[in-house]
């Protein structure tokens, strides 16, 4: 099979999988290079979410039916359900690929957070030894931390939450029991978890249901000392309320890695909140292992598509206009 691969992220190593499989993969360096690969035919695409844009999507229609398969080299979906894809296109995403890496980052978060260590670096800057910072510093330990979406990302974040002694509840749609789970409620019942919450963790998908989910509400619920950490989209905080919380101390911080728009204006006054860790979406970056993982979830597709077998990690992205 052909496949235009066009991608910052594993490129080599899933253009080499795919030939070792068999295939015949055409590197793309560029956007004119993409075209002209679709034009010349392709069974298959692999690429990451953030090239997909109205150009792009028009250039896969009229690449089908021969075109069949999107295979996304990212977790998140989102540009393609706001653009649109052309109808009995199947799209496949990253599946659990960057989770380690982002469950990692969202624990560093959390433990930067409870710990103080923001207050500790500007301490450290002023080259003052101030022990002060112990009278709010906290531990896991005995902590509550809800997930919002309990996809491969809470799982993992789950499985490393677990040694340190915190607790876990899931809200999820379908509030399937899940071993790693202490306690699991479906989303439409999250209000009822949220005041003995002492880590809000969000990790779902962006999508209708969960544009600005937390907002004024489900900050005012949780507890004065609770975090909120975001590793999903930016969106799915309610900016203008979470920075009103911050600087009310209505909550104890945040952390995200994701935010609305981003990059974040330099003038955005949420760089200047209180207690808030900010880094520029780089949460799934930082393994070698990961090019592996991208590579494997590529090829499998890619050879149950030649098969006629089902795909994995498929998505639903919304079909175009």
């Amino acid at each position: 099979m052909r496949i235009a691969v066009w991608t910052p992220n594993g490129r080599d190593m899933v253009a080499a999988q795919l030939t070792e499989s068999g295939h015949e993969p055409i590197v793309a360096q560029n956007g004119d290079d993409f075209a002209r690969a679709l034009a010349d035919g392709v069974d298959a695409v692999a690429m990451i979410s953030q090239y997909w844009s109205p150009k792009v999507r028009d250039l896969v229609a009229a690449a089908r039916p021969r075109l069949k398969l999107v295979q996304l080299l990212t977790a998140g979906f989102d540009p393609l359900d706001g653009h649109g894809v052309p109808d009995g296109l199947l799209v496949a995403n990253a599946g659990g690929a960057y989770s380690p890496t982002v469950a990692e980052h969202a624990l560093t978060m959390m433990l930067a957070l409870i710990r103080r260590l923001p207050d500790a670096a500007i301490a450290h800057a002023r080259q003052e030894w101030d022990r002060s910072i112990q009278r709010d510093m906290g531990s896991l330990e005995g902590r509550t931390v809800t997930m919002l979406g309990f996809g491969s990302i809470g799982v993992e974040t789950a499985r490393r939450l677990k040694p340190f002694g915190a607790r876990v509840i899931a809200a999820t749609r379908s509030a399937s029991p899940h071993p790693l789970a202490d306690e699991v409620v479906p989303i439409g019942d999250l209000a009822s978890v949220l005041p003995r919450t002492d880590v809000l963790y969000a990790c779902l998908p962006l999508g209708d249901a969960t544009r600005g989910l937390i907002g004024r509400t489900v900050l005012d619920a949780l507890p004065d000392h609770a975090l909120v950490i975001n590793v999903a989209r930016g969106a799915v905080v309610d900016k203008t309320a979470l920075l009103a919380a911050l600087l009310e101390g209505r909550i104890g911080g945040a952390g995200l890695d994701v935010t609305d728009p981003e990059p974040l204006p330099a003038d955005d006054p949420l760089w200047r909140a209180p207690n808030l860790i900010i880094t520029p979406h780089v949460a799934g970056n930082g393994s070698a292992a990961i090019d592996q993982r991208l590579a494997d979830v590529t090829v499998d597709n890619v050879n149950r598509l030649a098969a006629g077998a089902p795909l994995t990690h498929l998505v639903t992205p919304r079909i175009m206009d």
